[in-house]
Order: structure tokens, then C-alpha cells, then sequence
């Protein structure tokens, strides 16, 4: 290697190491820098040593060449013309070395990238010096042409993918380098050798070695074989024949698909469009199931389809199943309605019509079916249906309960709408009773805290843990029994049937009542409480999903409480005074509609055009979790409450959004009013 100017000497003694250095660096042995690199001995008995120096010509003093150039300037200048450096070449891969005159450099070379240098039959495998007394040979290595072929097959066993990987050869020769004092051997290609063809036999034994029988597709194969390019190729090969599929067992509701009569009202209120049955008609069709067919893997399995299920036809009242139960006929005229989110239960509900006014030639009216009312409903007057209420004309001073929708054409005035029954009630206490438990879940925590600490001292073995439970009430979460009464003060204005689980749910809240809590001994008492309202929250949930929302539409409400399970949608000029309770969204954004006073709360979203009054009404917007408020234009005095804490606006604001972030915080965007 020629680093600093060494050269690499080995001889069989120190003597001949000088000699060869003398000759190769073509001065006197007083002018030679040696460093000794390694002795090794050879032989058991009659051991033979060999040495190896790195030599190089002394760099001349600085008072040397001064003198030389003072006192012989021809002489010094005439040497210096006449040093000139070695040299090697490389012609047809041929090296031919020159030495260097007069204290020039020796040349060096070293191999590159697929060649080799071997210098007096030794590889060398950096920049070597050489000399033309040396046996310099370089070569050039050829790179192999390159094929691998493997079978991938999907894990479902109806693939099977041939992937050929296929690189080109190259066949290399020592490319020439003009005369110079280093040399690097490079290459030059002279052809590509592309790689052998892939025969078929090879393919079709992969596939047997394989167990691939079924599904084999030879002119993929073909493709491959006859294949040449470089690079990898993926071609399917084999596929199976997947099973046909089963046909589940499929119900069509044709009565869906009616269009709804319009009939004229008596008193010319106006057109009514409802959706009507004769008996007999066709309801509901259910096709039969079919199996599917059988489909085969590559390795010749039968895959059997997935088995079609079949389903039924769920009927209520006034509806009958014919021909082995796959049709449902109307048994009564009625309007039909499908109930329910998860189970579908078909029914055909008898519409009980009253021509005009709902007043003491009518009386009171409780019908299980649908309720029609061509005119108005009257002062003191209540209507209880188990489907929808439909009242063409206005609603005075008078009580609406439906199972179903509550539809009023006109206004309601002093009235209570509630449209739902049981499944509004339980939308109310989810949120409520959702919240209990994250209280009484975090209260759990604080009493464990305070018993570890060394500084609070209660005694609770002679106690019971009651007094720490209820000092926390008191202190920390006194939001709890708060919460509780608001619970019982819904159920006990309910005049629906709950499930017996909401009586067993407030028995255990009471628990955290009052002075209650100081009868509690233990705290897994309180944990038990945890439990039980996670057992009912499930079930009033479920309940819920179980039955679809029943909305409440009017054009106009005053002085009134409405309540839905559902949606509350005004579609006229707006909301005085009322207070308006959805399980789903509230809607009173008509371009000219307004909410002057009265309490709105939802499950969903509140939309809202203009929310309050100049006149400083008060105005109530409840929000829980997982509730919105969105008002293009907000008065001043309006509040906004939730279990996160409460807002009242003190200046016009425009553009409102009101919500409860995750962090259980109200959160209030606006924008100031011009």
C-alpha cells in the first residue's frame, strides 16, 4: 500500500529487505527511511525467518537543499529537470510498469469493483506500489445471470401466485487506462447474459410438490415461461372456484312503497295526506331462503357456502300471516306501521277520526291506534293515543299523549304535548343517571384517599365509613343528591309503566340522600350503588334502541310544555314561554322564528334563529353531554346550564355555540353583535 510514500518490502533477511528497497527506490541505502512491520518464523526444527519493512526515500533538510542551491546552482537545477515519476499502464489487459528517474514517485495500482490485481502471484486488495521488476496481472470477474421461481399461495387456499425473479449476467473485461502514476483497474461490459428460461415441467412439479391440482391455468403458466425480461414477475397460476353464496331469507314492506291519500277535510282546514289499508292487502312479502353451491380450493376441497338464514315476519295487532307466514295482510283498515330499530314488529293500527272539535260533544279520547282531529282540540280536553295524534286545526289549553308523533297543523296554546311515552322518560334519566355514577365513582375514590391519610381521622371500625361518605357529600359532591332529586322528580311526573329496575335503581339512590349516608357502614355499599346503575342505564338504553323516537311538529307553541322521545321541529313562527324536552334534536330555526323565554333541553342538537328578547325574559337552554346549542343571535339574560357549570350572556351575541367538551367542561363560541 503506498501511504506517505512507503512501499511494502518482504525478504528472507534485513540485508536483502535494504536491497530490494535500494533497487525499487533507486537510491542509496543512506537515503532510505525504514520501519520494521513484522517478523515471522516458519519451520518446527530449522526455523526460517522472514521479514517485512516499509521503506521510503529521507526527505532531504531544509539546510541540505539551501547549501545545494547556494553552492552548485547549474548542477541542482539540471537534477531537478531530470526527475521524473513512474508510471503504469493498462492496454488489452496487459500492465506494462515503468520505474521512475532520478527520485521520482513509484507508480501504485489497486483493484476496483469485479477485478483483481495479483502482484508476484499474490491478490492484493488496496493501492499497491509496483515496479517494473514486479509480475503485475489484473482480470475482470463476470457477474452470473440470476433466476429464483417459488409458488405463494393466499391463505383462503383459492390463489396461487408463480413469482419469478429473474437478473441478468454481465460479462466484463479490464478496461484500458492511459499511462499515469495511480492506477485504478476498472471494468467494461462487453454483453449481458440474460438467465436461464423456467421450463414447464419445473412449474408443474412446484405445484404438485405443492398439492395445487384444481384451478390451474397453463397459459398463465405459458406466460412466465416464455418470460425473459429482468426483474420479478407475479402471475396467477391457479385459482379455485369459490362457493355461490347463500341467499338469506329477505322481507320487502310493499306497503312502503304506497303512496299516502289525500282525503278532504269536512271543514275545509285543508288537504291531509295519510297512508291507509283495506283488509286483505298486502303488507309484507318474505322470500325463502336459498342454499348456495359448493366451490372448490387448489387443493381439490369442497368449500361449503355459509348456510342462509331465514327470518320472520313479526306482526302485531291488526295484521295476519298467510301462505306458510311469507305474506302479512292487513286484517283490519288501519294505518300500517313498522315499529322498532332492532326487532321489526309490523302492525296495522286503527285511525279513530273525529270530524271537527275536540269539545264536550266528543269528550276526552283514549285509543290505541292512530287519533285524527279534522278540527281543534279544546279547553280541558286530553287525548291519549297508542299511535300518532294528528290535529289539523290548533291545540287550546288541552293534554296530547301519544305512543306515536304528535302532528299539530296548526298552534299549540297553554297545552302539554307529550309524544314517546316510556322511552322519553328513560332518555331523560340516562343522562342523569349517567352522571350519578361518574360522581359517585370518583366519591368512591376521594374515601379511599382520605383513609390512607395519616392527618384525617375518623374512626371508622367503631363508625362504619358512613360519616366519611356523607362529609364528602356535603363538602365535595353535593351535586349528587341534587342530581338524585331531579331523577325522582321525572319519574314521579311520569304517567307512564317503568320497568321494575328504575324502582330497584331510586331504592339504592337514596342511599345518598339526606342523613342516608351515615347508615352506610361499608364502602362497597357505595360501589354496589355503581353497579346497579350501570346495570340500568344498559337497560333503559337498550330499551330505547329498541323502539323508534316519536317527534312533536306544530307551527307555532305558547305557554306550553312538549316533550318527545324524538325530535321537537316549530315550524312557524317560533316558541313563547314554553319549555320544550327532546330526546333527539330541537329545531326552531325558521328564517323568521324566535324563542322568547320559557327552558329548552335535547339530547342532540338545539337550532335555534333567534334565542331571548330585548325585554329580559328569562330564558333557560339545558345542555348534557353530548348536546349542542347553535343560535344565529342570542339576547342578553340568557342562560345556559349544564352539570359542567352555567353561562349567562351579558351582551348580543350572533353565530352561538354552546357544547360540553371532553374534558366536562362548557365550552361557549361567539361572536359579538354589531
Amino acid at each position: 500500500m503506498a501511504k506517505n510514500g512507503f512501499i511494502t518490502i518482504k525478504a528472507d533477511s534485513m540485508k536483502e529487505a535494504l536491497e530490494k528497497a535500494r533497487m525499487q527506490l533507486n537510491t542509496s541505502k543512506e537515503n532510505i527511511e525504514v520501519k520494521v512491520v513484522a517478523k515471522e518464523k516458519h519451520g518446527f526444527i530449522f526455523q526460517k525467518e522472514t521479514i517485512i519493512i516499509k521503506a521510503r526515500r529521507k526527505e532531504p533538510a531544509l539546510e541540505q537543499l539551501v547549501e545545494d542551491v547556494l553552492s552548485g546552482p547549474k548542477v541542482y537545477s539540471e537534477n531537478i529537470e531530470s526527475v521524473a515519476d513512474g508510471s503504469v499502464e493498462i492496454t488489452e489487459g496487459k500492465i506494462v510498469v515503468k520505474n521512475p528517474q532520478y527520485g521520482g514517485k513509484y507508480p501504485s495500482i489497486e483493484p476496483g469493483e469485479n477485478t483483481a490485481v495479483i502482484i508476484n502471484g499474490e491478490p492484493v486488495s488496496e493501492a499497491t506500489i509496483i515496479s517494473a521488476e514486479d509480475d503485475v496481472k489484473v482480470k475482470a470477474f463476470n457477474q452470473e445471470p440470476y433466476i429464483e421461481f417459488a409458488v405463494e399461495i393466499t391463505d383462503d387456499k383459492m390463489n396461487a401466485f408463480l413469482v419469478a425473479k429473474r437478473r441478468f449476467g454481465r460479462e466484463f473485461r479490464v478496461k484500458d487506462c492511459p499511462s499515469c502514476l495511480n492506477a485504478r483497474v476498472r471494468t467494461e461490459t462487453v454483453k449481458d447474459v440474460p438467465p436461464r428460461k423456467i421450463s414447464p415441467r419445473e412449474v408443474i412439479q412446484l405445484l404438485k410438490d405443492k398439492g395445487i391440482i384444481y384451478g390451474i391455468n397453463e397459459s398463465a403458466m405459458s406466460r412466465v415461461v416464455e418470460n425473459n425480461t429482468e426483474g420479478t414477475v407475479k402471475v396467477l397460476i391457479a385459482a379455485g372456484q369459490p362457493p355461490e353464496p347463500s341467499k338469506d331469507a329477505v322481507i320487502e314492506y310493499v306497503f312502503e312503497k304506497k303512496e299516502a291519500s289525500s282525503a278532504e277535510t269536512p271543514n275545509a282546514y285543508r288537504k291531509i295526506a295519510i297512508k291507509s289499508v283495506e283488509v286483505g292487502e298486502v303488507l309484507a312479502v318474505k322470500s325463502s331462503p336459498q342454499e348456495g353451491e359448493a366451490g372448490t380450493n387448489l387443493f381439490g376441497e369442497s368449500i361449503v357456502p355459509k348456510p342462509p338464514e331465514d327470518t320472520k315476519i313479526i306482526i302485531g295487532e291488526g295484521v295476519k300471516l298467510v301462505k306458510n307466514e311469507t305474506v302479512a295482510v292487513a286484517a283490519i283498515t288501519g294505518r300500517p306501521v313498522l315499529e322498532g330499530r332492532k326487532i321489526k314488529i309490523l302492525k296495522v293500527l286503527p285511525i279513530y277520526t273525529v270530524d271537527g272539535d275536540v269539545d264536550i260533544s266528543v269528550g276526552n279520547i283514549n285509543f290505541k291506534g292512530d287519533v285524527l282531529v279534522y278540527g281543534n282540540v279544546l279547553e280541558g280536553f286530553r287525548l291519549w293515543a297508542g299511535g300518532d295524534i294528528t290535529v289539523l286545526g290548533n291545540v287550546i289549553q288541552a293534554k296530547l299523549n301519544a305512543g306515536g308523533n304528535i302532528i299539530i297543523h296548526n298552534n299549540a296554546l297553554s297545552s302539554e304535548l307529550n309524544a314517546g311515552g316510556t322511552v322519553l322518560i328513560y332518555k331523560r334519566l340516562i343522562p342523569d343517571l349517567k352522571h350519578i355514577s361518574s360522581l359517585t365513582h370518583n366519591l368512591l375514590k376521594a374515601m379511599q384517599l382520605l383513609k390512607t391519610n395519616r392527618s384525617f381521622k375518623i374512626n371508622t371500625p367503631q363508625q362504619g365509613e358512613g360519616q366519611l361518605i356523607q362529609l364528602l357529600i356535603d363538602n365535595k359532591f353535593n351535586m349528587i343528591p341534587k342530581l338524585i332529586k331531579e331523577v325522582f322528580e321525572i319519574i314521579n311526573n311520569s304517567e307512564s309503566a317503568l320497568i321494575p329496575e328504575v324502582i330497584e335503581a331510586m331504592n339504592q339512590l337514596q342511599k345518598l340522600t339526606g342523613l342516608n349516608p351515615l347508615r352506610i357502614q361499608k364502602g362497597q355499599e357505595v360501589f354496589d350503588i355503581i353497579r346497579t346503575l350501570e346495570v340500568i342505564v344498559g337497560k333503559l338504553q337498550e330499551n330505547c334502541e329498541l323502539n323508534e323516537p316519536s317527534n312533536v311538529t306544530a307551527n307555532y307553541i305558547q305557554n306550553s310544555a312538549v316533550k318527545a322521545s324524538g325530535d321537537i321541529i316549530i315550524t312557524g313562527q317560533g316558541v313563547i314561554t314554553s319549555e320544550l324536552l327532546a330526546g333527539g334534536d330541537i329545531n326552531v330555526n325558521g328564517q323568521r322564528a324566535v324563542v322568547r323565554g320559557g327552558k329548552l333541553s335535547a339530547g342532540g342538537t338545539i337550532r335555534v334563529n333567534e334565542l331571548g328578547s330585548n325585554a329580559d325574559v328569562i330564558c333557560i337552554v339545558k345542555l348534557s353531554e353530548g348536546s349542542v346549542l347553535e343560535a344565529q343571535l342570542v339576547h342578553p339574560a340568557v342562560t345556559i346550564e349544564s352539570g359542567s357549570g352555567k353561562y349567562q350572556f351579558n351582551d348580543l351575541s350572533r353565530c352561538v355555540r354552546a357544547y360540553i367538551s371532553p374534558q366536562k367542561k362548557l365550552e361557549i363560541e361567539k361572536l359579538k353583535a354589531k
